[in-house]
């Protein structure tokens, strides 16, 4: 099982530091359920580059809306790349063994609408392996320090946040759409969190780069002066559920 360095390392190659932060701890969150019991369906797949660090194995649906960053999938993360409207998942019921989803669930505006869609798919016995925002994830923004509700709101707008629940609403929403939770576990703590924000703005040459060229990162190898392993320990330091910035779910279709 690979480390949270490794991941970061293996992100820099092809993301900005920010991001590359908040994925690379995600990656070993997701180890231990590999390899992933088929058919696997990705929900909000985005360019393929997340399941292609993250899972050993080429995923069978790659599934995002028709305006997100499918249309950039360029990595061979998946057998079949999918569009669809973002209401009703275009497969029959109790067709999926595994459900993945990363960090999309917050982006969504009618999360009871998609959730029941992810439950309906899932065989019976299936897992749906998800990470969220929590709550906290706000109040720890570095900008919130001197702006408050202000910076909040302008950055829930500008990351394109329609759901940030706390941890005992997040498993109340999946409870109430009948799903058993196996699994939770929390990352990103204020330090992090506020590292994470500050660096949006270092990494504007970045998005600049990806704006211009499609790429985010013009010279992987500069990636060698970044000190990962000082980040890494911050990011491996353990997070309290209730006061983690975003969570690891594992829930199964019991039903």
């Amino acid at each position: 099982m690979h480390n949270t360095q490794y991941y970061l390392k293996e992100y820099l190659k092809e993301r900005p530091l920010f991001l590359s932060l908040t994925r690379s701890c995600e990656s070993p969150l997701y180890q231990k359920y590999l390899p992933l019991q088929k058919p696997v369906l990705d929900l909000g797949c985005g360019d393929g580059f997340f399941a292609k660090v993250t899972f050993s194995q080429q995923i069978d649906i790659g599934l995002d809306m028709t305006d997100s960053r499918i249309k950039e999938n360029q990595y061979n993360s998946y057998k079949k790349i999918v569009t669809y409207d973002g209401k009703r998942i275009p497969y029959p019921d109790n067709y999926f063994a595994t459900v993945v989803s990363n960090c999309v669930l917050e982006h969504i505006p009618d999360i009871d609408q998609t959730l029941s869609e992810i439950y309906r798919v899932l065989k019976k016995g299936g897992l749906f392996l998800t990470t969220v925002m929590s709550a906290p994830w706000e109040e720890y923004l570095f900008g919130n320090i001197f702006l408050g509700d202000i910076y909040k709101k302008w950055m829930r707008k500008k990351q394109e946040h329609n759901t940030i629940l706390d941890e005992k609403l997040w498993r109340k929403k999946f409870q109430k759409h009948a799903f058993r939770i196996i699994d939770e576990a929390g990352y990103i703590d204020k330090t992090s969190a506020r590292w994470i924000d500050v660096l949006h703005y270092f990494c504007v040459p970045d998005l600049i780069s990806y704006k211009i060229f499609h790429k985010w990162v013009l010279w992987p190898s500069l990636s060698r002066f970044i000190p990962t392993a000082f980040f890494a320990s911050l990011l491996d330091k353990p997070v309290n559920i209730q006061k983690s910035g975003c969570l690891f779910f594992g829930i199964k279709k019991s039903l």
